[in-house]
Formats: structure tokens, C-alpha cells, sequence
């Protein structure tokens, strides 16, 4: 068995990249209106059935199904305010924070894995797009999560 002694050198450096994130993400939430295509989602909400919903608030948008379906169930249940309607959003970037962080750390080191977070954190594209509420955050989430899972899978078959 081969001991890391190295493992867990930068945790604490991880722990500030993160907060650093949230803190971005989270702060900035409301700093500006409701964009455009936001509006356009949420006027695509105003529906009494799931089946409408599909009908005339998906098909004719082109974008993915399945935010505009969370959006759906999310303003039922917490209401339309700009701070509601992108936290989801706003969680979403900081795991991708996160997981960007683990499969740096899983494929080559953890300070690759420090330097890969630390860029997500507070590169302009990945932040604003972690504070509007459209498909961008979710679907680098999920294709973050498909590459860390993978990883895990593949390595552990090894």
C-alpha cells in the first residue's frame, strides 16, 4: 500500500477557494435584474399543468427540458423573487466548484485540482452564468458530475 504523505496538504487553501466561491456566487445573486431570457422562462411557467407546461412552455423554447421543469416545481414552491428563483443556480456553480476540485485532484494532483477550482471560482463566464437562472450552471454541473463519477468508476475497476 502506497501512503500519500501529501494528501490533505492544501485542504485548508480548498476550504478558502470554495468560500471564495460561494461568497461570489452567493453576493452576486441580486446585484443585477432579471435578464431577458430569464423573464422568457419564468412568463413560460404560468401553467396548471404539467402537460402545458411540456406543451407550450418547452417545445416552443428549444432549450433543455429539464431546468425549465425544475423551474416549474421550484417558483410553485418558493415564489419568483430574483434571490430564489437563482440560488438553485448559484448552488449549482459552487459544487461545480467542488467537483472541478476533485477531478483535478483524482487525475493528476490536488494542486491541480486547488489551481482548477480556484480558476471556476473567479473566472467571469463561469460565475456569471453560476447567477442567472438558465441551463449553463446545470448542465456544467452534471457534465461535471458525469466525468467525476466516471473517473471514480474507471479507477476503482482498475
Amino acid at each position: 500500500m502506497k501512503l500519500n504523505r501529501t494528501a490533505g496538504k492544501y485542504s485548508g487553501l480548498f476550504w478558502m477557494v470554495l468560500a471564495v466561491a460561494a461568497f461570489l456566487r452567493l453576493s452576486g445573486v441580486t446585484f443585477f435584474s432579471l435578464s431577458n431570457d430569464e423573464l422568457s422562462a419564468l412568463s413560460r411557467l404560468q401553467f396548471d399543468s404539467f402537460n402545458d407546461l411540456i406543451k407550450f412552455g418547452v417545445y416552443p423554447d428549444f432549450h433543455p427540458a429539464g431546468v425549465q421543469v425544475f423551474l416549474f416545481y421550484w417558483t410553485h414552491l418558493f415564489g419568483n423573487s430574483e434571490w430564489m428563483v437563482r440560488f438553485p443556480f448559484a448552488l449549482l456553480g459552487i459544487g461545480s466548484v467542488f467537483l472541478i476540485y476533485e477531478i483535478g485532484k483524482k487525475w493528476f494532483s490536488e494542486s491541480a485540482g486547488i489551481l482548477a477550482a480556484a480558476a471556476l471560482a473567479v473566472l467571469e463566464f463561469p460565475l456569471i452564468y453560476s447567477q442567472i437562472a438558465r441551463p449553463y450552471s446545470p448542465g456544467l454541473f452534471f457534465s461535471l458530475a458525469a466525468v467525476y463519477f466516471w473517473s471514480t468508476v474507471s479507477i476503482n475497476r482498475d
